[in-house]
Parts: C-alpha cells; sequence; structure tokens
C-alpha cells in the first residue's frame, strides 16, 4: 500500500444540545400585587402545552379531542360546565393540574400509551404559572418585530463593545456570570473572515499585508475588501442553492438532466451586487409579475421552478403538477417564514396557527401557471432563453440576413410554373442554410425554466388527504389569519404575496433571516431550529438581539451585506475560541457567545480550500455545471446504467464546488453532509464519521491538490540553502497553505521527522511514487525528484486533513 494511503486523521466534531431559558415580555394583568413571577410562558409553560397538550387539544379543529382547545387563553379558561381547564391563582381547583397527576389512568393526561407523561419539574411549572394568575402571551415569532432598546454596559465590558450586537451579548454574559474571551489572534481572525465571506482561505500575500497593517481600522477594510470580491457571492450563494433545493437534474428516477445554471448565476449577481433583499424576494418568487419585467427578473423566477418534475413511467399529470405546487408552498413557509407547512395538506396544524384552508390559500398563489406536470420533457414550459452575448449576436445577425434575403425572394424566385433559374435556386439554398444555422444557434441556447401565469386563471381547491383527485370546498389566494393581512387592494397574485413577505409590518421574514445569517457565522443560530419559528422549534437564546438585528435588517433597506458587516466587526465574533473545560461543558455548543465560532468547514469548502491552497483553483464565476473526478460507475449504479459520467479535463475539474454538476439521486461523490437538493434544507447536518476522512485522504482532488501543493512549496526558499533549510522554509510555506499561520518548532520537528521517513520509504519503493504522482491530470515538475515530490505529497495530503485545516 503506498505510504500516503497509511494516513489517518481524526476529525473530532462533537455535536450536543444546549437549550437555554430565555425571558420575554409577556402580559402579567392577571398577576396578583406581592406574588412574583419567577417563570416565563412564552419559555417555560407554552414549550410543555406544546409537546404534551397540542397535538390532541391545539390548532387542529378536525382533530380536537372532546373540543378542548389549549393553545388559547380562551379555550384554557372557558366554563366547561362548572369547571375550567385553569383557573388563575388556583391551581387545585384547576383540571388540567387534576388530569395531570392523577393516578386513574382512565383519567390521566396524556394518556399513559402517549408516552408524553410530564416530569415533575413540568407538573411544579405549570403549578406555578396556575398560581401566578396563568398570564397568557402570544407565541413570541409571531408579534410585531420592535427594536429593542440597546443595553447599556457596564466598565470594563464597555471598551469590549464594538456593535450593539455586544451590548446584547454583553447583558447576556453578565446574567450568567461569564466573561467573553479575548480577541483571536489577528492569523485566526483573518482566516475565519475570509472563510466565512468567501469560502476560500487567504493567500499569502493577504496574511503578509493584514499582519503588516498595524491601523485601528484594518481588519474592517479587510472585511470590505471581501465583501467586494466576487468569490463573496459565490460562498453566499451556496447556502441559497441548499435551500431553493437547487440541481441540475429533475430527479426521481429518470433524473433527467435540465438547464439551471443561468439562475445559479442570478443568484452570485445579486449577492455580489447586494441587491436588497426584499427585492431579492420579490423578484425570486414574482419577478415576471413586476411591470415592464427585465430579463433578469424574470430569469429570478427559475427559484420557484427548482422543484423535482417526474419524467416517469406511468405517470399522472395532474398528480405530478399538484406535487410542484406543494413544494413550492411549503419552500416559501421554511424560508420566509420559518414554519413547517407539510402537515397542512391534510389537516389544520398540530401546534401553530395555520390551517388546511390558509394552506391551500398560499397553494393558491402558485396555482396560476401554464405548468401541466407532464414532465416529459427536462424543460417543461414556461421557459426563457438565455443566450451568451455570442450567441445572441450571431441570432441577431442571421434573422436580419434571413429577412433582407426573404425580401428580395419575391423578385427571384419564379412564379408558380415558371422555370427556375440559377439566381431563384441559389437563393433559396442561401435562405435554407441561414435557417439552419439560425436553428442550430438558437438550439444551443440555455432554456431555463421560469414562472409566466395562465391567461384565464385557474380555480383552487382543498384536497382531502393532498389527494390530487379529492377536492373539496374551494379557495382564494390569501395568507394566514394569524399574520398581517394583505392590503385591502392587493391583487391576490404571487407579486403581492412577494411584497406581502417584506412588509415592514410581517413578523416572520426579517427574524428568519437574520438568524441563518447568525446561523452561517456561528454554526448555530439564535433561534437553533431556522425551519421552525413555531411552538415545536426553539426559543431565541438571545430574543432581544435577534429583534433588534430584525428590525435594522428592515430599516438597513434589506441591506445584506451591511448585516453581514456588522456581524464579522463585532467583538463577539472577533473572540478567540479557545474555552476553559468548565466552560466547555456548560455551554458546548457555545450558545451563550463566551468564545468565538470554530467548527470544521462544510465539505465543499475543504474542497475549495485545498484546491486554493495547491494553487490548481480556477478562478472563474458563473458558466455551465462542471464535472470533477468522481469514481467510475457510481451514476451508472444509480441509474440503472442509464447514465454514464464522464470527468472534464482542464479546468472544469478545478472549479469551486459550487459548478459542481448536481445530479439529484446521486449528489458529487467527493461532498458529505450536503442537502440532497431534493426538498428545502436551511441547516445542514453535520457528522463526524471515518469515511470523510476516507475522501479527503483518498480521493483524486485531495491527493491531486496535495501533488501540486508539494510542488508549489518545493520552490520556496534559496536553492542555495543546505536541505535542512530547504526544509524548514517549505514546511513552514506548506503549514501556512494549509493553516494560515506559521507552524512552531515543535510542529516543524514532528514535521521534518515525518518527512525523512517518507524519503526513505519512496526512495526504496520508486513504483509507489511515481503511481502517487500519477494521479490527477496537473503537469507534474519534472524537475523535483520522484522520491522528494512523494514525500512532499504525502506530508501535504496529511496536513491538509489536520483538524486546524479542516476547521475555521
Amino acid at each position: 500500500m503506498p505510504e500516503f494511503l497509511k494516513c489517518t486523521v481524526l476529525l473530532a466534531i462533537i455535536v450536543t444540545g444546549y437549550r437555554v431559558s430565555v425571558v420575554l415580555a409577556e402580559d402579567h394583568s392577571e398577576s396578583r400585587p406581592g406574588e412574583p413571577l419567577s417563570i416565563n410562558f412564552d419559555s417555560d409553560v407554552r414549550p410543555i402545552l406544546s409537546d404534551r397538550c397540542f397535538f390532541c387539544h391545539g390548532p387542529d379543529a378536525n382533530h380536537r379531542e372532546a373540543d378542548l382547545r389549549l393553545d388559547t387563553k380562551d379555550g384554557i379558561v372557558a366554563d366547561r360546565g362548572g369547571y375550567a381547564v385553569v383557573v388563575p391563582h388556583d391551581a387545585d381547583q384547576s383540571e388540567l393540574i387534576r388530569r395531570i397527576t392523577t393516578t386513574d389512568e382512565a383519567e390521566r393526561m396524556p394518556p399513559a400509551d402517549t408516552k408524553l407523561e410530564l416530569t415533575e419539574q413540568e407538573v411544579a411549572t405549570l403549578k406555578q404559572w396556575i398560581a401566578a394568575g396563568a398570564p397568557w402571551a402570544g407565541h413570541w415569532s409571531f408579534q410585531p418585530v420592535r427594536r429593542p432598546a440597546i443595553p447599556a454596559v457596564d466598565p470594563p465590558l464597555t471598551s469590549w463593545c464594538r456593535n450593539p450586537i455586544d451590548n446584547f451579548v454583553a447583558q447576556r454574559l453578565r446574567q450568567e456570570g461569564l466573561r467573553p474571551a479575548l480577541e483571536a489572534d489577528r492569523t485566526t481572525l483573518l482566516r475565519r473572515v475570509t472563510l466565512d465571506l468567501t469560502g476560500v482561505p487567504p493567500t499569502p500575500d493577504e496574511i503578509d499585508a493584514f499582519l503588516a497593517d498595524t491601523a485601528p481600522d484594518a481588519y474592517d477594510r479587510v472585511v470590505s475588501r471581501l465583501l467586494q470580491s466576487p468569490t463573496y457571492g459565490e460562498r453566499m450563494a451556496w447556502d441559497w442553492l441548499d435551500a431553493a433545493r437547487y440541481a441540475d437534474s429533475n430527479g426521481y428516477q429518470g433524473d433527467n438532466d435540465r438547464t439551471m445554471w443561468p439562475w445559479r448565476d442570478w443568484v452570485i449577481n445579486a449577492f455580489n451586487n447586494n441587491l436588497p433583499y426584499d427585492q431579492f424576494t420579490i423578484h425570486q418568487l414574482a419577478g415576471d409579475k413586476l411591470p415592464d419585467a427585465t430579463f433578469q427578473q424574470q430569469l429570478a423566477t427559475g427559484f420557484c421552478r427548482n422543484h423535482m418534475i417526474n419524467g416517469e413511467g406511468g405517470r399522472i399529470a395532474e398528480e405530478n403538477r399538484i406535487e410542484y405546487l406543494f413544494d413550492q408552498t411549503e419552500t416559501l413557509g421554511t424560508i420566509w417564514l420559518g414554519l413547517t407547512l407539510t402537515c397542512c395538506r391534510c389537516h389544520d396544524h398540530k401546534y401553530d396557527p395555520v390551517t388546511r384552508k390558509e394552506y391551500y390559500q398560499l397553494f393558491a398563489f402558485f396555482n396560476q401557471t401554464p405548468i401541466d406536470g407532464r414532465g416529459g420533457d427536462p424543460k417543461t414550459p414556461p421557459i426563457l432563453d438565455v443566450p451568451t452575448e455570442e450567441q445572441r449576436e450571431q441570432s441577431q445577425e442571421l434573422a436580419q440576413r434571413i429577412a433582407t434575403l426573404k425580401s428580395k425572394v419575391g423578385s427571384i424566385i419564379p412564379e408558380d410554373g415558371a422555370a427556375e433559374d440559377d439566381a431563384s435556386k441559389n437563393a433559396r439554398e442561401e435562405l435554407k442554410k441561414l435557417e439552419d444555422d439560425k436553428k442550430r444557434i438558437d438550439d444551443q441556447i440555455a432554456k431555463v425554466m421560469v414562472m409566466r401565469d395562465r391567461d384565464e386563471p385557474r380555480q383552487t381547491f382543498m384536497l382531502s388527504k393532498g389527494l390530487y383527485n379529492q377536492t373539496e370546498g374551494e379557495v382564494h389566494a390569501d395568507v394566514p389569519a394569524s399574520l398581517p393581512a394583505l392590503p385591502v387592494d392587493a391583487s391576490r397574485d404571487r407579486l403581492a404575496l412577494a411584497r406581502w413577505l417584506v412588509s415592514r409590518e410581517h413578523p416572520l421574514t426579517a427574524r428568519v433571516t437574520v438568524n441563518r445569517m447568525w446561523q452561517m457565522f456561528f454554526g448555530i443560530g439564535l433561534v437553533k431550529t431556522p425551519e421552525d419559528f413555531g411552538s415545536q422549534g426553539e426559543k431565541p437564546t438571545h430574543p432581544e438581539l435577534l429583534d433588534w438585528l430584525a428590525a435594522e435588517f428592515m430599516e438597513s433597506g434589506w441591506d445584506v451585506k451591511a448585516m453581514h458587516r456588522m456581524i464579522v466587526t463585532s467583538a463577539t465574533y472577533r473572540q478567540s475560541a479557545s474555552a476553559t473545560a468548565e466552560l466547555r461543558q456548560r455551554d458546548p455548543d457555545n450558545r451563550l457567545l463566551a468564545r468565538g465560532p470554530r467548527r470544521r468547514m462544510p465539505s465543499w469548502m475543504i474542497r475549495d480550500h485545498a484546491l486554493a491552497a495547491s494553487g490548481l483553483l480556477v478562478s472563474k464565476i458563473g458558466g455551465p455545471s462542471v464535472f470533477p473526478y468522481q469514481p467510475e460507475g457510481v451514476w451508472q449504479e444509480a441509474t440503472f446504467g442509464k447514465k454514464t459520467y464522464e470527468p472534464d479535463h482542464g479546468e472544469g475539474l478545478y472549479r469551486r464546488s459550487l459548478y459542481t454538476f448536481w445530479r439529484r439521486i446521486v449528489g458529487p461523490t467527493m461532498l458529505f453532509d450536503t442537502a440532497p437538493r431534493q426538498t428545502c434544507v436551511v441547516k445542514t447536518t453535520t457528522t463526524n464519521s471515518p469515511l470523510h476522512a476516507l475522501v479527503t485522504l483518498n480521493d483524486i482532488t485531495y491527493v491531486e491538490a496535495a501533488r501540486a501543493m508539494a510542488q508549489r512549496v518545493w520552490h520556496v526558499g534559496d536553492r542555495e540553502h543546505l536541505q535542512e533549510t530547504h526544509d524548514h522554509d517549505r514546511i513552514q510555506s506548506a503549514f501556512r497553505l494549509a493553516t494560515t499561520r506559521i507552524p512552531d518548532d515543535k510542529e516543524v520537528t514532528l514535521i521534518a521527522e515525518r518527512l525523512n521517513r517518507l524519503r526513505d520509504t519512496y526512495s526504496t519503493d520508486e513504483e509507489s511514487a511515481k503511481k502517487l504522482l500519477a494521479i490527477g491530470e496537473a503537469t507534474r515538475d519534472e524537475s523535483i525528484p520522484v522520491a522528494e515530490h512523494a514525500a512532499w505529497t504525502t506530508v501535504c495530503l496529511m496536513l491538509l486533513n489536520t483538524d486546524e485545516a479542516l476547521s475555521r
């Protein structure tokens, strides 16, 4: 076995849960004077009722047991014929307490077979709540966004705070008896912010420039540079593509290819141009409905068409069409509302105030397109031609020449019955050739699925159990009653829906969006469940900070870059990730923010990082999807031999992972812990498996990157120096490319010892060395001795697989 295959790397990622109670504003109107309330309804009581009671006694009217509703104040205190479920200030007279504590199995709630019995602490909490008057509060995420006052901070934290984010964090740390960590060292900070904003590591020149810049605003200027980099849009696009379920194929068993990459490029450009998020929303949901919609606004609606398309035999067109509408409705619910809506296909939501009727009213907004669900063609109408500049010019030129020739044809071509002379024959032949050339050009133009409404409105009906052929009452487009109403004069179309989502009065969109921003930079959002801001979701750890960010986002004009700047320039973000064992045990997920963020990079970033470190990365923005290295036979196995993967050659092998062709039934093999791109995903799962190291140690991409990186560091330093000096300089260079920092003397010594052992191995096993160096298409520098190049390749592969190199 080649030596490089014997390397082992421990990727230690520990994912644990940590729940923190938070205090939100609530109604204390029924609390008696002198009765201190030490619990909070929204954070302490509602979760108990939601987890234990709402399934049978919640919003779902059709399946509500005993006609008892416990998700509203009226329902919980209503007179039920001489008794009430809750009697404020009197737990002993409250039927709720009697039922959850009785030993009579026939009356005990929740029933034993549900396995939802309350704990002693939960019972005590409910008793305490009732004794305090059973104060009620609406669910926090449905309340209007109000900008809270920025907390005053006492010294010494006054000087620590760099912007309002830090004031809110400092206040919470003080409440918890904690202090923030020191600021991260400059190298760590530069690596963190560069990877977070661009997805690729800082170059050696960028590191040197930052370390040499001692001006107070040096870091702020780095942030400005990164926000203006075209790589910013590429990094930001990745998370949006996950949420938008973007892929290059239709899915299902047939999984035919589709052309959606022009929409992907629209997303990249939108982030780079800092398109305000309200316009970003409107263009993607309803760009075609805007007055005099531009080409780019129409292209943006490809977002809605990213759903899977069923092209299998025996498919039922209307059933497919309904599935596409379900997907569009539920994607909107996840991305903008932060609500899980799938259950509402069949019944009222069990936990949140969304009825089945309201689900189909949202569904109706998308039910006006001519999409018929047949799905045999991977480019089902409506479609938009997206020519390159060259194709547009060629097509226009040919169209003009055809029109000119046709205008002359009448005088050249004889009337019926007359003999055709050479001039008329030549004219016909030339016209046919021009038309054939234009057709050939037009057939090559990318055709992207977009949105466009029918001329005739389509009726929308509720569907029994979500079945396409079991219609019930007709509904009309509208929004849930638990949220602000549409304007009276609104058109009740997708444009009205999009504008409603980004209205100042909407309580969810801004909160949900800034929470995903926070998640991107810290690994976990202020709300840990970005897909669920409802009763079953987690409450925010810093509710006032979340609301302040949401208000700031809207009042800034939905300025995405401004929000990103604020987060990454905060003292909270700039903290060192180091922590005591006590703090890690108390707050393993860093929910209290007493230290800086540190986590393993996502697999797509690990790959881009390796390509950047090696010098192989091709910095080209946009264009058709590419086909990097992939093991043979994967597509054939997944598609019963119908699809064969043909890797690219040249620059297609070294483009950023964002541009890799994404087949839905089997995603890119060199990636792990990624969204499947079949449905909307706003938070991917992080796992810790030896299979990850098998990829990063053995995949052609990584082995070739290590070989190119070895070649890059070989030429570092003065060739006239002794070998030991060469080794020291090269080790420093390789370590810096992998981790951004300079290794200490102990690390250099350990790496040098490993290098010398590898030299001995490859000097006596030249065949293994040659096999290693033959991996990948990148040209090898033949001036480097084979054994040396192989040894350095293995060292570089080892460095790229260290925990420090895999983390940001």
